[in-house]
């Protein structure tokens, strides 16, 4: 409804995207900026393809990585290899956010996967074959219980340092969707609340006005991020990534996981998912969603929340425009 129709004024504004902008590293290719723009707009739910109903199938690959770990850069791989992938988009695209809430809470309180299990089979029935990012990793462990023949594949970085410098610049890239407007029409919070319930991590929210400057009464600006302004914060973030890690290999036989670094290729992840295709293991690895892309996204939702009183009198203009034309038209016809 609303939400969507405010996210569609986002496309008004996407010449930003492919215009190169001065602060703005430009050697991203277009292709990549039209990705990062898509993958924000499933945010909103105006990707809707990607979850349109396909066969029913079971779910074979799970991740376990969390987010700027090359997540999308994989998902582009794994649909070159026929998977259908679901993951925060998808939560949010299919309702599904506050079910999942409700499964950590129970799973947590009691071990009952009854929610988690519905959702699995939901998931399967629309043809999603794999799982991937934040905070959908963070039941890997489980969903590997409910499929013992899915295989559990765990993106990293170079080093944790690395991964939480990453995970803290995206952070401060989208933190939009935490300040008005994009918080008025989307709740990102679910993704703390399903970390704090099954993992006991306390994600600090910026807030108004400590965090958060208001130049409009419809326009905020992060500041700074509580939950990376320190070593500690910092420190617990990669405990968090070390902790998920050590419990799955723990739990999970080696010939099921493996820990999986992008810039190593399609080699290692075709190996270990038994494809056997030498063409494709001789093409470059996908590279989506890098830096400059995510920071033209942050340009363009800048500009249309700033504009945000204009756009629905510039709609209502460029619709009275239109009937003015076809009225105009019909008339010279008659005539």
């Amino acid at each position: 409804g609303a939400l969507r129709r405010w996210a569609f004024l986002a496309s008004c504004a996407w010449p930003v995207l492919a215009e190169p902008r001065k602060g703005v590293e430009t050697n991203a290719p277009v292709p990549q900026r039209v990705e990062a723009f898509k993958f924000v707009l499933g945010f909103f739910g105006l990707d809707g393809t990607r979850e349109l109903q396909g066969d029913s199938k079971m779910l074979s690959l799970i991740g376990a990585g969390f987010s700027r770990t090359g997540t999308k850069s994989l998902e582009a791989a794994l649909i070159k290899l026929g998977h259908k992938v679901y993951d925060t988009r998808s939560m949010l695209e299919l309702g599904h956010c506050g079910l999942w809430e409700k499964a950590a809470a129970e799973y947590k309180a009691s071990a009952n996967t009854t929610i988690i299990n519905e959702l699995l089979v939901d998931m399967e029935t629309r043809g999603f074959t794999a799982t991937l990012d934040f905070p959908m990793n963070l039941f890997a462990g489980i969903l590997a219980e409910r499929r013992p023949e899915a295989k559990v594949l765990m993106s990293i970085r170079q080093s944790d340092d690395a991964w939480v410098d990453s995970w803290a610049d995206v952070n401060d890239l989208l933190s939009v969707f935490v300040a008005r407007p994009w918080a008025w029409m989307l709740d990102f919070e679910f993704t703390r609340r399903i970390v704090r319930t099954l993992h006991d991590f306390e994600w600090p929210y910026p807030s108004y006005p400590e965090h958060i400057r208001r130049p409009l009464p419809w326009f905020e600006v992060v500041d700074h991020l509580p939950a990376f302004a320190t070593p500690k914060a910092k420190q617990a973030w990669k405990v968090l990534h070390r902790d998920v890690r050590q419990e799955l290999e723990g739990k999970i036989p080696s010939h099921r996981f493996m820990t999986f670094d992008v810039r190593s290729g399609w080699k290692p992840l075709l190996e270990f998912l038994g494809v056997d295709d030498p063409v494709l293991a001789a093409e470059p690895f996908p590279r989506v969603n890098d830096r400059g892309s995510l920071q033209a996204v942050r340009w363009t939702m800048d500009i249309v929340a700033i504009g945000l009183p204009v756009w629905p009198l510039l709609l209502l203009w460029s619709v009275s425009r239109c009937v003015r034309r076809l009225r105009f038209c019909e008339k010279k016809k008659l005539a």
